[in-house]
């Protein structure tokens, strides 16, 4: 029988301790063996001997989680496609490649304007050509947008453009608020057409995500940032992202402080609703999969018609979410895995009472 939960690196990225590891990895494997009672292992994944991880993990493991940011791995369809080939040799795949392609992407945003935590002025250019179209008349009405890359992390390709009364374009950069300053709109979108990516022919999940999304610019970002972090669809913690003053970013990156509350807190108890209501739209884009073992969905304020509170999706967060600064965790984590060996023990106890 497979009893073993791997955890799968890589083995670059600004995230490593001293001893080569995330350091929330070993923290979430040795509450897995606490109180899960299954054992644990740390793999990495590495392009050219995937081959002969797959046998490993296909031999052994009962479940993986990924705990690989893509931003640090350049072959992450192939990645995709080494995740999925493991899916479908019945082994759990925390999270599922099928879900991370979809939920993971800022055009999440895009398909979701409609609904209650979405903004209908959300737009997703995939060609340069549909860019250049429309996004000039749009920032002439609003004079103020933001554009994020499809795919991104840490507010890396997050810019903040904001046409000047002179006629001047001012684009600033969320992961290090650098400004660049353009003479006219015509001369920035001349600059920004380099940013968009030539399709890879080759990719397999990676097919039609090239491209930015056009947001709403939300002043109330000056308050914060919230986030809700979950455990698959149990809400386990809110945390509050102010961001430095006179800046738009609320990353760690960028110098935001990060305040944690629980998420039975009374005072987001709203919030903590309209994200469970949020569930059943957000499962339209799993394939049929599970949630993220460990997410987040990150709001930002702004006001209804009535002047009223409303939270604004900004983002999901489901390929590598980190808990370093918060261990404790890693039970949530763990709980999960316990539920999972409770019911393989019922199973095999009523196929050996079948037999006798």
């Amino acid at each position: 029988m497979k009893n073993k939960i791997f955890i799968i690196e890589c083995n670059v990225g600004s995230d490593k301790g001293f001893d080569g590891f995330r350091a929330d990895t070993k923290p979430i494997l040795n509450e897995i063996e606490q109180i899960s009672g299954f054992s644990t292992e740390v793999v990495f994944y590495s392009p050219s001997k995937k081959d002969e991880l797959f046998e490993y993990l296909n031999k052994n493991a009962y479940a993986i989680i990924s705990r690989i940011n893509p931003g640090n791995l350049k072959e992450i369809d192939e990645y995709f496609q080494f995740l999925n080939k493991l899916s479908q040799n019945q082994i759990e795949v925390h999270t599922h490649p099928d879900v991370m392609i979809n939920l993971d992407f800022k055009d999440i945003l895009y398909k979701l304007k409609d609904t209650k935590i979405g903004e209908k002025s959300t737009k997703f250019y995939q060609k340069v050509e549909e860019f250049n179209a429309d996004f000039p008349q749009v920032l002439k009405a609003e004079k103020i947008r933001v554009l994020k890359t499809n795919y991104g992390s840490t507010g890396e390709g997050v810019y903040l453009v904001k046409l000047n009364d002179n006629g001047t374009v001012t684009s600033t950069e969320a992961v290090n608020n650098e400004k660049e300053k353009f003479s006219s709109i015509n001369d920035f979108m001349t600059d920004f057409a380099w940013k968009f990516e030539e399709e890879d022919e080759n990719a397999s999940y990676f097919k039609n995500k090239k491209g930015f999304v056009s947001c709403k610019y939300l002043k109330r970002i000056n308050e914060g940032e919230i986030r809700v972090l979950l455990v698959k669809d149990n809400p386990i913690c809110i945390v509050h992202k102010q961001p430095q003053a006179g800046e738009f970013s609320a990353t760690l990156f960028s110098g935001a402080k990060y305040n944690y509350e629980s998420a039975s807190s009374l005072k987001y108890k709203e919030l903590i609703q309209l994200t469970k209501k949020s569930f059943k739209h957000l499962k339209k884009h799993c394939n049929n999969k599970n949630f993220p073992i460990l997410w987040t969905m990150d709001y930002i304020l702004d006001y209804d018609e009535n002047k009223n509170d409303k939270y604004v999706l900004s983002e999901i967060n489901c390929s590598c979410v980190g808990i370093t600064t918060h261990l404790e965790y890693a039970k949530d984590i763990a709980k999960v895995f316990r539920r999972d060996l409770i019911i393989n023990n019922i199973e095999n106890s009523l196929i050996s009472y079948s037999i006798v």
